[in-house]
């Protein structure tokens, strides 16, 4: 009778013990340092600020109706809160601004990268921020940036070694362009002369003759040439968007694949019906939605830009509206 009783007692002590719910702590994300070294092929370093150190940076200009709020995020030292004073403000304006005239087209070098010193207290606020130890070459004031990982449109440098990168793989480039002026609703202009260019129309050919900083607007642009000498900026970004341009090898690679009359109606942002969706996405760029439908040996798709719907049946266009 002990003997049962006992054995009783033990299952019931063992299902207590495993029927209790029990939490077990997950370890948070590690944090992944790439310790590739830099190779000048990126401006902006989003999360990998580190990879500054050593670097030296420019301070690019703004367009002249901007140059009156002057730079923000200069600091004297991290530790203070930032706007506690503007004797924290490194040359500072009435605004909690830099000054732009004293800082514009300065070199700085990056001596340090340190995490936001409230990143420990609040992650999601701080802990894509950091700052960066910089010494202006000339001066050699040892200031702070208050860097912000995931706003590229922040950071107001250009590395050096990428500027010169750019210069080595971009100049001696042709291009193919599209005919619609990245600058502005006027004529495209010849940079040297100020006059409407002579032709700009979709499919002309350029050559990339330097790399520089436009002081219009003080966008980084290839500076492009065609045969008359003629010269026009396109922005570095923007060289990378089809809707503006293309390298000359793509471009005569899609011209071979979709025939001269498809590839000009390309350039010209037209479609007809028949083409394939590849066509009709070079032509007028991704779509905002896609509404597909399928059904027994068919494929339809409505894509909807935001004046206008595309319709395709098995990948070739059918209708616009």
């Amino acid at each position: 009778m002990k003997k049962i009783v006992s054995t009783i007692l033990s299952t019931v002590f063992t299902a207590t013990v495993f029927g209790q719910i029990t939490t077990t702590r997950v370890a948070p994300k590690a944090e992944q340092i790439d310790s590739s070294p830099y190779d000048s092929s990126k401006n902006f370093l989003g999360a990998d600020p580190q990879k500054y150190i050593g670097l030296e940076l420019y301070l690019n200009g703004m367009a002249e109706s901007l140059q009156k709020y002057g730079y923000r995020n200069f600091y004297v030292d991290y530790k203070k809160t930032p706007l506690s004073s503007k004797s924290n403000i490194y040359k500072s304006t009435d605004s909690y601004s830099s000054k732009y005239n004293e800082l514009a087209g300065k070199y700085f070098m990056v001596m340090d990268v340190i995490k936001h010193p409230k990143a420990s207290e609040n992650e999601r606020e701080y802990g894509k921020k950091f700052y960066l130890k910089i010494q202006e070459k000339e001066g050699k004031d040892v200031i702070y940036f208050e860097y912000n990982a995931e706003f590229e449109s922040e950071f107001p440098f250009i590395v050096v070694s990428f500027f010169n990168k750019l210069k080595q793989t971009e100049i001696g480039k042709e291009f193919t362009v599209r005919g619609r002026n990245w600058v502005s609703s006027d004529a495209m202009m010849d940079m040297k002369t100020g006059k409407p260019l002579s032709n700009f129309d979709a499919g002309g050919k350029w050559k990339c003759v330097d790399v520089t900083i436009e002081d219009r607007y003080y966008t980084l642009s290839l500076i492009l040439e065609n045969n008359k000498g003629e010269q026009i900026p396109l922005g570095f970004k923007k060289s990378k968007i089809k809707y503006w341009a293309f390298e000359l090898p793509e471009a005569e690679e899609y011209r071979k694949r979709f025939g001269d009359e498809n590839w000009q109606l390309i350039l010209e942002g037209k479609l007809k019906i028949g083409m394939t969706n590849e066509m009709c996405e070079l032509s007028w760029g991704k779509p905002k939605s896609i509404n597909e439908t399928v059904t027994s040996g068919k494929k339809t798709e409505q894509w909807v830009y935001s004046d206008n719907y595309l319709y395709f049946d098995n990948g070739l266009l059918t209708a616009k509206q």
